[in-house]
């Protein structure tokens, strides 16, 4: 395809290829429209036309505005225009990539009109180019090789990674950069060579300022001068860069980051950014008006004094000891970060840096510069004392009580939401293992209220100090052995036990007591509850099923399996043949009819709502209306109630009193419609319909996030049995956090290290952001509250029902100490650059903080909710400019592909 075939686009066109209004498929463009549909509509267009006119383009559209649709509009008319073009996203790790295949596929089933065996197929709809990960270059390179996609993705983490153990530190002499960046020639070679000397026709390079310190002579820095290459022989024909944060820390980012794939030397940044960028200002659509995120962030302070005179006393000699080791000539200058905690004291300091994010602008850290004083202080002082910051930060994050009923206030379902972000790995297990405690306390207390015990506060301190046991569970609490067992097997049925977890010190030990063991442990009463609502044999596993009807609808027959020379009931099987005819058991007999209706919790809940009129029923017609989204959403809560919620406790309390009031043995079936009997007056009074309704209002969107293999039985939900849980670069399985984290269900608080600082979704359920450890610059800082600071989130939903919303960003901090010191300088700082930042005109922004400043009234540099604040159409530093397009016109080429 010759270079001139690039014609203009305009968003009128693009819209009549690609919907920007996922629920509204006959959405169309309006040049007067302010949306954000209709501006993502211009940035497609306007990126089309700069990378016509110039071959590169840089997407700086601010965090949270669907940069990554308007890329993929940008790849799919590039496919209309050209089916067999090749196209490589290159993102900061795995994860992202992955994060991009599910938004590819989502835009091709949900955005893009047409099937037209170009970008979908006529077919099943499926994309026409399926995208292919390859984790390393090699893997890249040798799929180029074999023509095995049209669609490449890679990381950014790769190009550190090029060299073998004989150039690792220590073991060679040799120029290690020099080195890196002979591989990546290599690689770049192999694979222009396999597009026959053209390379790619676009690459995109997400979180392009992962590559503002290409000047410092890096591993990576080297490897992607290297890869990207210089014209002629670029690797790219056009690229197309993308970042929420251009000048991440000064101006001259910008240029530094366009150089990798344009010519951009004498340059300014400010007419690089004129002529290659897009940069938008997000605008929330509310009830009346739209709003940007100065009108509701609302910035906190928890401050935190010394309870503690030895605790005072041992940080008053750790910043002299500080000031000691820091001080720098020409005034103190400290780099943050280091005052979260004393895990670094028991860690090897030596591994500096995680893996997973590989930005040594931001690295996290095992141990700090910090731990030889800590030690010193520890020998001198008999012991390190309490630190009282995770206190207060374990307050802000757990409710007072996880069992009081949810409501439309302050007591809402979502604002047990909490991200945390910490710089030190140690305390993200700290952190995790407080909340997890915390959560503990509330359900032993419950637990042991339910059981009606003499002494019931000397049960839980005995109970406590087991640290809430299992062995000590099965003394305090002694169940009848000659209970009815309702059929089940004593042995473990390890198909369907739930993944253990594997940090057993930091994660719930109440959720335990549920667990069955397969290493043969003795069963607890609590497992042995569990076992009646997931094993198929027992009737109590009718709860939680669907309604018949999905409403209220009742069973009337189960069915009854063979099992040798007996029969045995089933229940789950003739449940799912009554809702959907499938019968998913073999050697089953007929069905068996019930004496009586069998009802379930999900037709108790539905009645609950339809009598109170409940708003969340719409969801609920929206949902049964298609049969597979009904089952799916039926997994989605059952297994959210049975292992990723304080319901379970809750039921299990139930089941707990109603066994102790029982007059007398009766049949299974009996005694289960006895305990809906016993549960149904109970239900409005508690945390049930609440998950029930939070489900209902949330999962239609998170169902499109979550990779359609997940979506039948939800079996993600079944590992996330604490409220707390975190993630860093040691953690691989971070998908499943997300999906919890955006659903009702756990985790409630997930601390996490700069690994999910970039380029995930965590806002449809959360609107707090902790900042344990605060960021090294404000763009970091941005990219952070930019995790829940998006479209189509919590917050966006309470702006368009009330018209208001808070974004809660809270700064926990050690009151009149160092601590407090470089926040103060820090909030100062950002809240100077912020706006030009916005507007990507800051000056320089150090990774340091000088103390030299005067900190007093620093709090009023805290950001409040400013409602009256009004959004300019024309406000934005670099919009979309109709005018700025090739002479020729965007076509087909019919004779191409």
């Amino acid at each position: 395809m010759k270079r001139d075939q690039w014609g203009g686009l305009t968003p009128e066109q693009v819209a009549r290829t690609m919907s920007f209004q996922r629920d509204d498929p006959s959405w169309t463009y309006h040049k007067d429209d302010r949306t954000m549909q209709a501006r993502q509509a211009e940035g497609v267009a306007g990126l089309w036309n700069k990378l016509a006119q110039h071959d590169a383009a840089l997407l700086a559209d601010e965090v949270g505005t669907g940069k990554t649709l308007q890329v993929l509009g940008v790849m799919a008319m590039l496919w209309r225009m050209k089916p067999g073009a090749r196209v490589l996203v290159m993102a900061p790790n795995r994860e992202i990539c992955r994060h991009w295949q599910r938004e590819y596929e989502q835009f091709v089933a949900s955005h893009y009109r047409q099937s037209d065996n170009r970008v979908r197929r006529t077919d099943n709809g499926a994309p026409v180019h399926a995208a292919l990960l390859a984790p390393r270059l090699a893997d890249l390179a040798d799929a180029c090789v074999n023509q095995e996609s049209r669609f490449f993705l890679t990381t950014i983490h790769t190009l550190s990674h090029l060299l073998g153990s004989e150039h690792e530190p220590g073991n060679s002499d040799a120029d290690r950069p020099g080195a890196a960046a002979a591989e990546a020639s290599k690689l770049h070679d192999r694979i222009r060579e396999a597009f026959d000397g053209e390379g790619f026709d676009l690459l995109v390079l997400d979180e392009a300022h992962y590559f503002r310190n290409s000047h410092r002579g890096s591993l990576r820095a080297a490897a992607a001068k290297a890869f990207f290459g210089q014209p002629p022989g670029r690797l790219a024909r056009r690229s197309l860069l993308m970042t929420a944060t251009p000048s991440h820390g000064s101006m001259a980012d910008i240029t530094r980051i366009l150089s990798l794939v344009a010519e951009v030397e004498g340059e300014s940044p400010e007419h690089a950014l004129k002529k290659y960028a897009l940069r938008r200002l997000r605008r929330m659509q509310g009830r009346d008006t739209s709003h940007d995120k100065y009108s509701y962030r609302c910035e906190k302070v928890l401050p935190v004094d010394f309870s503690d005179p030895r605790a005072e006393m041992f940080f008053a000699l750790y910043q002299k000891m500080l000031v000691e080791q820091q001080q720098v000539a020409g005034g103190r200058r400290y780099l943050y970060g280091y005052l979260e905690g004393f895990e670094s004291f028991s860690v090897e300091a030596d591994k500096s840096q995680e893996d997973a994010p590989d930005d040594a602008s931001h690295p996290d850290y095992h141990g700090a510069p910090d731990t030889r004083i800590l030690k010193r202080l520890s020998q001198m002082l008999g012991g390190l004392p309490p630190h009282p910051k995770y206190d207060e930060l374990i307050r802000a994050c757990v409710p007072q009580d996880i069992f009081a009923i949810p409501d439309a206030s302050d007591n809402a379902l979502h604002q047990h939401k909490h991200l945390v972000f910490v710089r030190r790995i140690p305390s993200v297990r700290e952190i995790t293992a407080r909340v997890n405690a915390r959560y503990d306390e509330q359900m032993a207390a419950k637990i042991i209220a339910a059981w009606k015990l003499a002494k019931p506060k000397s049960k839980l301190i005995a109970w406590r100090d087991t640290r809430w046991s299992r062995a000590a569970f099965n003394r305090l609490f002694r169940f009848k052995d000659q209970e009815p067992r309702d059929g089940l097997p004593t042995a473990m049925d390890s198909a369907l036990a739930p993944p253990e977890e594997g940090d057993p010190v930091v994660y719930s030990q109440i959720a335990q007591l549920f667990v069955e063991k397969a290493s043969g442990e003795a069963p607890t009463d609590c497992s042995l509850f569990r076992s009646r609502l997931r094993r198929p044999e027992s009737a109590f596993s009718l709860l939680l099923e669907p309604a018949s009807d999905y409403r209220q609808g009742t069973y009337t027959e189960h069915h009854r399996r063979l099992a040798g020379d007996r029969e045995r009931d089933e229940y789950l099987s003739a449940t799912l043949a009554a809702r959907t005819g499938e019968v998913s058991s073999e050697g089953v007999i007929p069905l068996v009819g019930f004496a009586m209706p069998m009802p379930t919790l999900w037709g108790m809940i539905v009645d609950l709502l339809e009598r109170s009129k409940a708003p969340q029923l719409g969801f609920l017609d929206k949902i049964i209306a298609n049969p597979a989204l009904a089952e799916s959403f039926g997994q989605y809560v059952k297994h959210g109630f049975m292992y990723a919620s304080p319901v379970i406790v809750e039921l299990y309390c139930w089941y707990v009193e109603f066994r102790s009031g029982e007059t007398q043995v009766a049949s299974a079936q009996e005694r289960y419609l006895a305990f809906t009997r016993f549960i149904r007056p109970r239900l409005a009074q508690s945390l049930v319909p609440a998950y029930f309704c939070a489900a209902l209002e949330t999962f239609e969107q998170l169902y499109r996030r979550v990779p359609g293999v997940m979506r039948k039985e939800w079996r993600s939900l079944i590992g996330l049995s604490s409220p707390g849980f975190y993630a860093s670069g040691e953690v691989n399985d971070r998908q499943r956090l997300i999906i919890g984290f955006n659903s009702p269900f756990y985790p409630n608080v997930l601390a996490s290290t700069s690994v999910l600082q970039e380029g995930v979704d965590l806002h449809l359920q959360c609107s707090k952001v902790h900042h344990y450890g605060i960021a090294w610059t404000p763009g970091d800082n941005e990219q952070r509250v930019g995790r829940v600071d998006r479209m189509f989130g919590k917050v966006n939903a309470h702006l368009q029902r009330d018209g208001r919303a808070e974004l809660a960003i809270h700064y926990p901090y050690l009151a009149r100490s160092f601590d407090e010191e470089q926040l103060a300088s820090f909030i100062r700082q950002k809240y100077d650059v912020e706006d030009r930042m916005d507007a990507c005109k800051q000056k320089e922004v150090h990774s340091d903080i000088d103390l030299r400043h005067a900190t007093d009234g620093w709090q009023a540099f805290l950001r409040r909710p400013d409602t009256g604040r009004g959004v300019a159409d024309n406000g934005d530093p670099y919009p979309f400019e109709p005018d700025e397009r090739p002479k020729k016109d965007y076509q087909l080429d019919p004779r191409d592909g």
